[in-house]
């Protein structure tokens, strides 16, 4: 089956009433591909986890042709990438949620969901200090590395995005159809992400803003990220939502403490409850130092002062990000000797990147808060 024809064929399945995401997953899972569902035998349909009403329905070809033939239109006219679950370029991560969208609808430049992903989202109605962190976090993971993924909602979402793409890439979830944007007066931002990131759905292009719609996209949001970080939440909120979701997907969770009288301290529920605590990108990378190739770090005490962590540096860098550690530790993970050890170091405690503290173990300099 060629690849329209299979494009076809999965909007064909999801167009039928009663069959979801979840049930074409079921589907994928049992026999790793939709390209001859409809010459299943209904009996092994079944075994797929379908039921019996779906497995009719899909035998007797309930197809809502229309739906299928206006979106194959759009989809060709504003040139939208779409992105099967079977195909080799569907994210990792995002598969291994136990509902994956069957496809997702991108424009933009969906390479950067290669990239190692964190979440950060929020209140629509975030005070002016939550919005500049939220933009100064994302600003400073993007420049390290990370693609930043958001739900480009007012409020603590957008600034994410804004923060993303001063320093690098972002991925913005709709929770609606990608040729309906929301909130309109976003759109400003679009060109943008186009350039350094993309946008991206499961619904139908032209699928209008639904209530309904927004814990879908917070799922979405979780399941491409490794980990998501909170900031600023009303105690019942879409945002606890996506906490929720971090958890149970296994993703780590994040959230920036707030004043107990404030509206959104609803982040420290989430930190009473194990969330870990962020003050700053550091508290952050420190979890996936041993998986991304940062280059370089922020000064905490100058944001001017970039640290390039090139050869030696960046391997002891790397070993105190997971914390203090004396000599011989920094040699069993370094794989260096002593010698040449205490030569680096010396030169990074004159440079004052890392200091000796009373218990004899070196950390970073950095870290220290300012």
């Amino acid at each position: 089956m060629n690849r329209e024809d299979l494009i076809y064929t999965y909007l064909s399945v999801l167009s039928i009433k009663g069959v979801s995401h979840t049930s074409i997953f079921n589907i994928y899972k049992h026999f790793g591909t939709l390209a001859n569902i409809f010459k299943v035998e209904p009996r092994y349909l079944l075994e797929s986890g379908l039921t019996q009403s779906q497995v009719e329905m899909i035998a007797q070809k309930q197809i809502d042709v229309n739906f299928v033939e206006k979106e194959i239109s759009l989809i060709k006219k504003y040139r939208i990438e779409i992105t099967l679950l079977e195909d080799e370029d569907y994210p990792d991560l995002l598969k291994q949620i136990n509902d994956p969208p069957a496809l997702i609808y991108t424009i933009g430049d969906k390479t950067v969901l290669k990239k190692p992903s964190i979440g950060i989202v929020g209140s629509r109605r975030a005070s002016n200090k939550g919005k500049e962190f939220a933009r100064k976090l994302a600003s400073d993971l993007a420049e390290v590395g990370f693609n930043i993924i958001s739900g480009f909602a007012t409020g603590i979402d957008i600034y994410a995005h804004m923060g993303a793409l001063e320093k690098g890439s972002t991925v913005a979830v709709f929770g609606n159809g990608l040729l309906n944007v929301y909130p309109a007066h976003h759109k400003k931002f679009l060109p943008e992400i186009y350039k350094n990131g993309c946008i991206l759905s499961e619904l139908p292009l032209m699928e209008m803003p639904n209530a309904h719609n927004f814990p879908k996209r917070n799922r979405i949001i979780t399941g491409l990220s490794l980990g998501v970080v909170v900031v600023e939440a009303a105690k019942k909120s879409g945002s606890l939502i996506t906490a929720q979701l971090a958890v149970e997907y296994g993703r780590d969770l994040f959230a920036v403490p707030a004043w107990p009288a404030d509206t959104n301290s609803g982040t420290n529920t989430l930190l009473k409850e194990g969330a870990k605590l962020v003050e700053s990108y550091l508290d952050v990378i420190e979890e996936y130092s041993h998986i991304l190739n940062i280059s370089k770090f922020i000064d905490k005490n100058d944001n001017n002062t970039i640290i390039n962590k090139d050869g030696n540096y960046a391997k002891i860098i790397d070993i105190l990000m997971a914390g203090p550690a004396t000599i011989d530790e920094i040699c069993l993970k370094s794989g260096k000797s002593a010698s040449d050890i205490l030569a680096i170091i010396t030169n990074m405690e004159l440079e004052d990147i890392i200091y000796m503290g009373s218990d004899g173990k070196y950390s970073l300099n950095r870290r220290i808060n300012g």
